[in-house]
């Protein structure tokens, strides 16, 4: 069976692991920053910047790796305050989009996380397993996004390509 979907590995991201209240962490970014989720396991959305709420007190910030500089000069994470954590990750995760009519039955085969928009919401961010390894999935207005530790990108690139036929 063949299914109606575009698969495409990404280019590096920019990304930044934030820990730390989101008062805190508000405090110390101030303006220019995404307003942080309201519910667990959601994303938040500002021009290129998107926030992931992924554990207590724990959040993502991802945007295109051109805004990398941006990304440092807005969270100063060289001089954050000690009750929060700000560390630049961009090379630790590879980002897939997944897209098409059928996107839904490709995260089912490659992840057990229920995506049904019942459960998972339209701004939805989870960790979960992606064929066993850790990832992230992201539910995106055109399908999903799927990212991994980068040093699977190639064996994850091949299931996902294996899945599709």
């Amino acid at each position: 069976m063949s299914y109606e979907v575009k698969i495409k590995r990404d280019d590096l991201e920019a990304l930044v692991d934030l820990q730390g209240s989101s008062q805190a962490i508000g405090d110390w970014v101030g303006a220019g920053f995404p307003e942080f989720p309201t519910a667990a396991n959601t994303a938040s959305v500002a021009g290129e910047l998107s926030l992931y709420w992924i554990a207590p007190e724990r959040w993502l910030l991802r945007a295109p790796i051109d805004q990398e500089t941006r990304l440092i000069e807005i969270t100063r994470p060289d001089t954050a305050p000690l009750e929060i954590g700000i560390v630049l990750v961009s090379d630790t995760l590879r980002f897939f989009h997944i897209e098409g009519s059928d996107a839904a039955q490709i995260v089912a085969i490659a992840c057990p996380l229920d995506t049904h928009a019942s459960t998972f919401p339209s701004n939805g961010v989870s960790y979960t397993e992606i064929f066993g390894i850790k990832g992230l999935l992201v539910r995106r207005d055109d399908g999903f996004d799927i990212a991994i530790e980068s040093s699977y990108a190639d064996m994850i690139e091949d299931y996902l390509q294996r899945a599709t036929a």
